[in-house]
């Protein structure tokens, strides 16, 4: 089975009022730019910024601040879709506290936004976030996807086994989390067809 016939970009939703969407592309093998990205952004993304949060790194205090007012104007930019110069403003919030997951997980976002969607182009900023917190929610989404996207699908599978566990049960994000488990094992391993690409 294709990538392009199968593959869902699903917009995580934790109680906000952007619904979570599978797109299917069945034959249109053209990628265009879609709000899924920005919108797993807001649903995933950081309680209020705390610059401290992190913990075995300490700023100094006017670079977290700067940090702080950064990873706002990120946010602000960032619904806006002004993905470019968010992406910039969090590209400064991570030079000024390098240990700050959330910034580079939303780093990663505007970054796969402005590039069309194309999760390669926040690659590093993922796994720059699961560096500093191999927890990290959102990373974790960002990396799945990724790892979707590039027809990793056993792969993909294992990181929404790490994710599953880290949201509420029985949330809309554990049964998209579980659909998408039980989608990546069924591409992996198709019935009746040549195993697809394990990772």
């Amino acid at each position: 089975m294709k990538f392009t016939k199968a593959l869902r970009f699903v917009a995580p939703v934790l109680g906000l009022a952007a619904a979570s969407a599978f797109l299917l592309r069945p034959e249109d093998t053209r990628v265009e730019p879609s709000p899924w990205i920005v919108d797993a952004a807001v649903a995933l993304n950081r309680v209020p910024a705390n610059p401290h949060a992190q913990a075995g790194v300490a700023a100094t205090a006017a670079g977290a601040t700067f940090a702080h007012e950064a990873a706002l104007e990120g946010q602000r930019l960032r619904v806006q879709r002004r993905f470019a110069e968010a992406a910039a403003s969090y590209r400064r919030a991570v030079e000024a506290n390098p240990a700050d997951a959330d910034s580079w997980a939303d780093l990663a976002d505007c970054l796969s936004a402005a590039a069309g969607k194309d999760l390669t182009a926040g690659r590093e900023a993922i796994e720059r976030a699961l560096a500093v917190d191999p927890r990290h929610r959102k990373a974790l989404w960002l990396r799945a996807s990724l790892e979707l996207q590039e027809g990793r699908y056993a792969t993909a599978a294992a990181t929404w086994r790490e994710l599953q566990p880290l949201v509420a049960t029985g949330s809309s994000d554990a049964r998209v989390i579980a659909a998408n488990i039980a989608e990546a094992e069924a591409l992996a391993h198709p019935a009746g067809g040549e195993p697809g690409q394990g990772g």
